[in-house]
Parts: structure tokens; sequence; C-alpha cells
């Protein structure tokens, strides 16, 4: 009885410190963009990979330490390049989704975060070496901290088992990119990119693949992304747009919320940590169409990854059917 009890404690110990960790760089990356003056530096996606790396008792991904650095770190480079390319941006969003699919489908890993690091910085414009630096820094970081968690016995060993890239994959990864290009092409011709902000087009590649169990949670889902996106305008908003206190402050607060509801929700679901992150780098003007436009982006991404799923479905059920019998 005392050996269980004390090993519910250090359980818990164990699951504090993720989360403190997990916050700990977020916040720290965003004081190091206030210090310096460069919001190059905040990348939101960090928060999404701290969560899945370190805070989910289980990485959420199948992919080795290196192989995610890697990959991660050739998307942003492939995204920062994709800028200077003279092509209307209509066309480079569909080409840096599937130039980050690439990647993730050549590094024989399910990290799709990946997509992410390729996508912003096309839609922000983003030419600074300084994005890339900072992705490799923070996300060595967080895959440094993940490894004294473990050398600590504080935390579940990955194990990692290389995805074949056959014909099924590479059908799906067609089909996946295929339909968020569609889905992306009016917010981009519009300039209303928080309808297609990289987090979602994340969710919706996790949701729309086989056997996904997040579909089934995707009213949980939504929930979450809502609720990380109203908690980081309205720590934006009053805490540092009113009260001037720093950014770093406000995005503790939002990553505290969104911490707090994905533990409670046993739910660990990483594009809600990149949107909690995603209002310390919009413009002012922009922070209370934010939820909305967010809101409504996840529920046509969901749409779509029912209708990718539900497609599937048949095609598999008419093979069924035309395979000879014996």
């Amino acid at each position: 009885m005392i050996i269980s009890e004390k090993v519910t404690k250090v359980n818990k110990i164990g699951k504090m410190l993720h989360a403190v960790l997990t916050l700990l760089l977020a916040a720290g990356m965003v004081a190091a963009s206030e210090i310096l003056h460069d919001k190059e530096i905040i990348f939101p996606e960090i928060t999404a990979v701290a969560i899945g790396a370190l805070t989910a008792p289980k990485q959420s991904w199948n992919a080795s330490r290196l192989r995610l650095l890697l990959t991660i770190t050739a998307a942003a480079v492939i995204g920062v390049g994709l800028v200077f390319v003279p092509l209307p941006p209509v066309v480079k969003v569909p080409l840096a989704i599937a130039c980050a699919v690439a990647c993730v489908t050549a590094s024989k890993t399910e990290f799709l975060p990946a997509i992410s690091a390729c996508v912003l910085p096309v839609l922000l414009e983003t030419k600074c070496p300084i994005y890339i630096g900072s992705v490799v820094v923070m996300t060595s970081l967080i895959l440094l901290a993940q490894l004294l968690l473990e050398k600590l016995g504080l935390r579940e060993k990955n194990v990692f088992t290389p995805v074949k890239p056959d014909k099924q994959l590479i059908a799906l990864r067609i089909r996946q990119t295929a339909t968020a290009s569609i889905v992306c092409m009016i917010p981009v011709l519009t300039k209303e990119i928080f309808f297609i902000a990289p987090p979602l087009i994340v969710a919706f590649f996790e949701m729309s693949k086989p056997h996904s169990k997040l579909l089934g949670r995707s009213t949980q889902a939504a929930s979450l992304i809502v609720l990380a996106a109203v908690s980081g305008v309205l720590s934006r908003f009053l805490l540092t747009e009113r009260l001037g206190l720093p950014l770093a402050v406000s995005a503790t607060v939002s990553c505290t919320v969104i911490l707090i509801a994905v533990c409670r929700m046993k739910l660990y679901f990483p594009p809600c940590g990149a949107v909690a992150t995603l209002p310390f780098i919009i413009p002012e003007g922009a922070l209370m169409r934010f939820p909305f436009e967010i809101a409504a982006g996840t529920m046509i991404f969901i749409a779509a990854a029912f209708v990718l799923s539900k497609e599937r479905s048949i095609a598999f059920k008419v093979k069924k059917k035309l395979r000879p019998q014996n």
C-alpha cells in the first residue's frame, strides 16, 4: 500500500514536471522574442511540439528524436525558401504543404507538425533566417528535456518504428494534400489566413489518418482549439494591450489554460498549443476576429477530414465486394 502511494506520488510529480517544462519553454521563447525585439523568434508550433513530446504521457508521433529534428528543420528551411520564389501565394501555400508532406514521408515518420513549420513562413512572408534558428534551437531544447526525463525515469521511453512509404500511404498523402490545398484557396486569395492557420492544417492531417481516434473525439478537439484561440487573444488583449504587462506573462497564462484543459480532458492534442501561441505574433487589430476565424476554419477542416475518412471507407467496401471469391 505504501509502495503504491509512493508510485502514485512520483507519477503526479512527473506529470507536473512535464507540464512545467512545456510552460517554461513556451514562455521562454516569447520572452526571448521581447528581449531581442524580434517576433521571428516566436514559432507557435513549438508549444505543440512540447505538448506532444513532453506533456503527453507517450510521444504523440511515431518519430525518433533525430528524425523529428531533421524533418522540422528541413520543412522550416523549405518554407522560408519558398517565400523568395516568384509565385502567387495561392500556388506557394499548396506547394509548401506538398513539400512538408514529402519531408514527413521521406523521413519515414508521422511527425505532421513539420507541415506548420513549412506553411507558416509562406503565409507570413518570413524571409529572416532567425525563424529557422528558432525552430532548430527550441525543438532541440524540447528533445533534450525529453531525453533528460527518460534518463531520470520520469517519462516512458519513445520507441520509433519507421513508417514504410507504400502505395497506400502515398495515395493517402496525395488526397490529404489535395484536400487541404483546395480548402486553403479562398482564404489565401482573400488574405483571410486565420481560417487556414497552420495548426488547423496539421489537425486535418492528424484527423484524416486511417483509424484516427482523434476523429472520434472531434468535438473535444474543436473545443480545445477554440479555447486556445480565446485564451490566447484574451491574455494578450487584457494583460499586454490593456495592462501593459510583457507578452511573456500573457503567453504563460494562455499556455497554462490550455495545459490544464488537455490534462483534464486527457486529450493531448498538440495543435491547440500552437493556436494558443499564435495570437502573440499577429497584429493587434486582428485579435478580435482571430477566435471566430479559427473556429470556422476548424469546422471546415474537421468536415473535410470526415469526408476523406468516409470516402476511404466506401472505397474499401467496394474493393472488398469486387475481390474474387474463392
